[in-house]
Formats: C-alpha cells, structure tokens, sequence
C-alpha cells in the first residue's frame, strides 16, 4: 500500500509538470467535468488511453519511468493530433516473472491488465467520447492490448464508436532507435539500457541515478537476460539528448499512425 501511495505522489507531481509543458490542457484528470463536457462539445471526441508500468529497471531507474514518459508522450501526441484528450495514465502492467523478484515491481496478469483497460474504454464511451486509442510505453502490455482494441472495436462500431491500437510509438520506433544505435557501434537495446535511461532522463533528470550507471547484460544486442542488477544493455553511454530525440520519434510516428487511422475511420 505504502508503494502504491509513492506511486501515486509521483504521478501526480510528473502531472503537473507535464501541464506547465503543455500548449493547451489536454490531461483529463486536472480538469472539472464541466470544463471536460465544454472541450467535447467544442470537437475534442478523441481519447488516448496511454497505459505505463512500475517495474525495477536497476539500481540508475526510477520505478515510474514508464509512468512519467506517457505523461509527456501523451500530451505532445494529443497537441500534436488537436481535438484529444488523455485519459489518466494506468501505472500498472504485466510484467516478467523474472522482474517480480526485484522490490518495487507491480505486476498484473494480462487478463487483468485487459479487463481494467476495457472497463476504462466503457467509461470513456459513456463520457461521449467516439474515438478511443489503446497505447502503452511497455513491452508486455503491447500483445493484450491489441487483442482488446480489435475485439472492442467490433462490439462497439453499432454504436459509433471505434477502438484502435496505437503500436507504432513503441515497435516501430523501437527497431529504429535500435538499428540507429547499432550503427554507432553501441549496445542499442536493453531493459535499463541505452534508450531506456536516455528516454527517462530526457523527461525527467531525476529518475535517473547517473552514480549507478553500469552495464548489464550485452548478449543479443542488449536484449537478452537480465544479470543480477536487473539490467541488460549498456546505459553509460545515455544522455538526455538521445532520449529528447528518442521521444520525438516516438510521438512522431504515433501521430502519422493515429492519424491515418482517423481519416479512415471518418471517411
């Protein structure tokens, strides 16, 4: 419980970061529900739901990293698409049995992870919204979230609205991020790797333990098992530029696929 408290204080206060950063309030949590009813009447009938994770990534990673790039992921990918807004973040996921055995780490199964995301797209059809994306910055999330969207979005077209998975911020961008790192010579991937650090740094310095840097496991490319720290990939070579760039194209390449389907959909 007293995790789940910190947790919850720290999302909140990566919140109201992200709200000073961002052009125009796009966080549904910091707004009343008449000021959410006065933005949807006005067009925003969009919504991101943007899940992150508490996990251990090593003794340099905070366990909300996941939690705090959503924050400003989300946002910018809201601004950047107009009329979205964004659902507030789930900082739960499921995880690899082998990260549970590390303190801190906050696991749900997938179907669970699956039914709390679903009971989270009804309220979002109650609330009036007609377009709902699926969208997480963690790995293991990616699989059920993309059973759901499919499945939700069949039962729920009769009624006008459509559900989308949104993969291409993470898969995509994460092969090219990679195969750009290796390029260099570097170590590109890794749990608590390279990008990893970079990525958590950019959005927020402070969760990231720069005395604690070291490298991991380097077998596959960085993506291979964790050693006894928690860790694969070579972090040491991260700086919070890389993960500036990083993000970048990751809300990027979530906006063209976001938006793609968008015009699909409204044809």
């Amino acid at each position: 419980m007293r995790k789940i408290a910190v947790v919850i204080c720290l999302l909140s206060f990566i919140c109201i970061r992200v709200l000073a950063q961002t052009p125009e309030q796009v966080l549904m949590e910091a707004m009343t529900s008449r000021e959410l009813a006065a933005r949807m009447a006005a067009g925003a009938n969009t919504v991101l739901i943007f899940s992150g994770g508490t996990e251990a990534s090593g003794p340099h990673l905070a366990l909300g990293k996941h939690n705090y790039r959503v924050y400003r992921y989300a946002a910018q990918i809201a601004d950047s698409l107009g009329n979205t807004l964004v659902a507030p973040v789930l900082p739960f996921a499921p995880n690899s049995p082998v990260l549970e055995r590390y303190p801190g780490t906050i696991s749900l199964t997938d179907q669970t992870f699956s039914d709390v995301n679903e009971q989270l797209v009804r309220s979002m059809v109650n609330s009036g919204f007609r377009y709902i994306i699926l969208m997480s910055d963690h790995f293991n999330s990616q699989r059920p979230l993309k059973t759901l969207a499919a499945r939700l979005d069949s039962t729920l077209r009769p009624k006008g609205v459509r559900v989308f998975f949104s993969g291409d911020g993470y898969a995509k961008a994460r092969a090219q991020i990679e195969a750009g790192i290796a390029r260099q010579g570097i170590v590109p991937g890794g749990h608590g790797g390279l990008w990893d650090t970079a990525e958590t740094w950019a959005v927020l310095p402070a969760a990231v333990r720069t005395a604690y840097l070291a490298a991991g496991d380097t077998t596959h490319l960085g993506n291979g098992p964790l050693d006894a720290a928690g860790v694969s990939g070579d972090p040491c070579l991260a700086t919070p530029e890389q993960g500036r760039l990083f993000g970048q194209l990751r809300v990027q390449l979530a906006v063209q696929e976001i938006r793609q389907w968008l015009s699909q959909v409204k044809q």
